[in-house]
């Protein structure tokens, strides 16, 4: 099923751009702001994505930056007008804090994924199922809907949406034998990785206890990563989230960790028997609410 594009991929193709054109110029940001007479903080705030551009603005840019192609202008400026519609979760804005928007305007845009939870199943490969019962305790009825809908749109898009990104993850053995929901739940779940895992631009490892203390254990967190650089982590803890944008080297220190702990994971074969000597321990002596493989409605 095709998914419309987030207003945040015409917001990055056009900050972009106006970097690309600026450095092509020869300027830098408080050049810009001097001729325009604009603060330098704006056109900081432009390039980094933490504002958006007006018509009017983006205009000014291309005529100091002497782009005349009509073409490029013309793209541009629709790209502009569709960067300020509303974001596809503004449905769901009411569970979706400030630091989980920002990272979330991101999410679409990347060109690949690396999730790590030391506790859990992430929840990009959750079933709802497994979601309502790791989450009902927390929240009203009303709310905990709104947080599984969330979640399965975002799974629609980024696992069997048009534009998929390069998705990574690691499981720890701890989240595939916690019971979260009980037997029929952790056995459904479990069988979801499997399904998940047989995506083509879904890489999904097991880091067995015999791994010991590895080094992404105690940072679980998601990293946002793009060609053209500007990547992201988000970092969710006890005492809140955060989302850096402007910290590289924050970023390439959890990708390190990442790629070390993948290299005592399970993959392929030895991932999927790992899973189904777990689903073994699972009792199977009730009817079983199925998730259905990912291909299924939810």
């Amino acid at each position: 099923m095709a998914t419309p594009k987030d207003p945040a991929l015409e917001r990055r193709k056009v900050r972009l751009a106006l970097r690309t054109f600026r450095r092509k110029a020869g300027l830098n940001q408080p050049d810009v702001a001097e001729a325009l007479s604009w603060s330098p903080s704006k056109v900081i705030r432009i390039e980094g994505g933490s504002v958006g551009v007006s018509v009017t603005d983006l205009r000014a840019l291309l005529d100091l930056y002497d782009v005349t192609d009509a073409e490029v202008r013309q793209d541009l400026e629709k790209s502009t007008r569709d960067s300020r519609r509303p974001p596809w979760w503004s449905p769901y804005r009411d569970v979706v804090d400030p630091q989980f928007a920002i990272y979330l305007g991101f999410e679409g845009t990347a060109d690949a994924l690396f999730a790590y939870d030391p506790t859990f199943i992430p929840g990009l490969l959750q079933t709802e199922d497994y979601t309502r019962a790791l989450l009902e305790t927390r929240n009203s009825s009303e709310r905990l809907d709104a947080v599984v809908g969330l979640r399965g749109e975002r799974q629609e898009r980024l696992l069997r949406g048009d534009e998929k990104p390069e998705l990574n993850f690691l499981v720890d053995e701890a989240a595939l034998r916690r019971w979260v929901g009980g037997p029929a739940v952790m056995r459904s779940q479990l069988q979801y990785l499997k399904a998940a895992a047989e995506y083509p631009h879904v890489t999904l490892g097991i880091v067995p206890f015999t791994a010991g203390a590895h080094p992404v254990l105690r940072s679980g967190s998601i990293a946002l990563t793009f060609t053209d650089g500007d990547d992201v982590l988000f970092t969710e803890t006890a005492s809140g989230a955060l989302t850096t944008r402007n910290d590289q080297s924050l970023v390439d220190d959890y990708l390190t960790d990442f790629d070390n702990s993948r290299s005592g994971a399970l993959f392929g074969h030895r991932m999927t028997a790992f899973i189904d000597d777990i689903i073994k321990h699972y009792p199977n002596g009730h009817a079983e609410t199925s998730a259905g493989p990912p291909d299924s409605p939810s």
